[in-house]
């Protein structure tokens, strides 16, 4: 590539990075507009707002435009202080929008969420700057992911605009905060049909791309005892919430974050009455883990656990309670990889080229990467905005990462477009 304005950037290149900083203050705008729907929580109404908001934009560039059906989670996943929640909620559609046909160069899949954790009736819905700190906004979901949503449409819009012809396919599940789970064959089947995977989770906070990250699963432990009056029959009830505690006790034992191991459990619920021996109770949790051994003997370990347990509340006493697990380890470990290093190496070059550093780093967290990987796609991941405050009430974005990160991400599709990817 021959560059001949003086910078790392070629001619073209340059057109692009003038194309997306034009359209600076129509980015902010979308933005807003997005943040202004509530999709956190499987809001439907939200979710169906942005669906169709970003399926209009994906048609504008010529792409056919479907919407794949969820499946249901499983139904422990679904169960909310012994309530199961709708099949409605629980499995939203997935909106795909493809233009793989007559185009030239590798097949690449973006995807993003439009979902996000922020319940709509606590947290107001709105951008709002942060007074003293012009260059930061505050909004849910603003880095995650609503920001990267815009990133994807920009890039793809400009490319389209100065006639790149990409094969492209852009993917948006409704459910990545919750695990991914009604989404998850949809994202599996196109892993397959493309060559290059990119994804807008937000940056890592010092800039850096994560190359590698660690599995995640859930679970759930519920325990049935006896109930009985605490006053007159006491010793006739079994307690699940005792035999609960127990479980949550020793299951947690199993963390060891320095050999890539991590427990977390919460939520948990059980019980309606002092004055009554509960006959039921349940927690829910989360692990990571480092790789496909420590995924395996974390499971088994939580299985034996359980039938430890179990053997004991029968030879303690009669009645007894008795636990059940409940395990979905459905996001495997991301390992960095010699095609996930090439793929990362091509990112940086986009990035120093335009003058940014782009180290390298792994993380514990897990998105949809995980799955795309898993599905034999080379994958990097976190392309999106930069901000902080990730899942809290106060998150925000730096708003000058919509025009340097936009420009990043079209440049590096371009770059593909034109050249290609090996995984060699």
């Amino acid at each position: 590539m021959t560059a001949t304005n003086g910078t790392n950037i070629s001619d073209f290149e340059q057109r692009i990075a003038e194309a997306v900083k034009a359209r600076a203050a129509r980015m902010q705008e979308e933005l807003a507009g997005f943040v202004i729907q509530p999709t956190g929580l499987n809001h439907v109404e939200g979710l169906d707002a942005m669906r169709g908001m970003v399926a209009e934009r994906l048609e504008g560039l010529g792409a056919t435009v479907r919407a794949e059906p969820g499946r249901a989670r499983p139904v422990w996943l679904t169960i909310q202080d012994g309530e199961e929640l709708s099949a409605e909620t629980v499995a939203p559609p997935v909106l795909v929008g493809s233009r793989l046909e007559g185009g030239s160069g590798p097949a690449i899949l973006l995807c993003g969420h439009l979902d996000t954790v922020h319940d709509h009736r606590h947290v107001p819905h709105e951008l709002r700057p942060v007074e003293g700190e012009p260059n930061l906004a505050r909004g849910p979901g603003v880095m995650d992911m609503k920001g990267g949503i815009v990133l994807v449409l920009t890039a793809l819009e400009v490319l389209h605009e100065l006639g790149q012809d990409l094969r492209f396919t852009a993917a948006f599940n409704s459910d990545e905060e919750t695990g991914s789970f009604s989404s998850e064959h949809v994202l599996m089947a196109e892993a397959a049909r493309h060559d290059v995977g990119l994804i807008v989770e937000p940056a890592v906070a010092d800039g850096s791309l994560a190359v590698e990250r660690m599995g995640s699963g859930q679970f759930m432990v519920e325990a049935r005892g006896v109930s009985a009056h605490v006053g007159r029959a006491f010793e006739s009830g079994a307690s699940a919430v005792v035999a609960l505690a127990r479980a949550m006790v020793a299951l947690a034992d199993h963390a060891r974050p320095s050999a890539g191991r991590i427990v977390n459990i919460g939520p948990m619920h059980g019980g309606k009455a002092t004055n009554a021996v509960p006959h039921v109770a349940r927690c829910w949790g989360n692990v990571r883990f480092k790789d496909e051994a420590s995924q395996a003997s974390l499971l088994a370990d939580f299985h034996q656990t359980i039938d430890h347990l179990n053997a004991s509340f029968s030879a303690e006493s009669d009645p007894a309670a008795r636990l059940e697990l409940h395990a979905e380890f459905n996001r495997p470990a991301k390992p960095l990889t010699p095609a996930v290093e090439a793929l990362a190496l091509r990112a940086r070059e986009v990035s120093e080229a335009l003058g940014t550093p782009l180290p390298f780093c792994s993380t514990g967290g897990v998105c949809d990467g995980n799955i795309l990987h898993a599905g034999g796609l080379p994958t990097i991941d976190t392309l999106g905005v930069r901000g902080g405050g990730m899942h809290r009430p106060d998150e925000f974005i730096e708003l000058d990462s919509l025009v340097a990160r936009g420009t990043m991400l079209a440049i590096l599709l371009h770059r593909l477009h034109q050249n290609g990817f090996s995984p060699a």
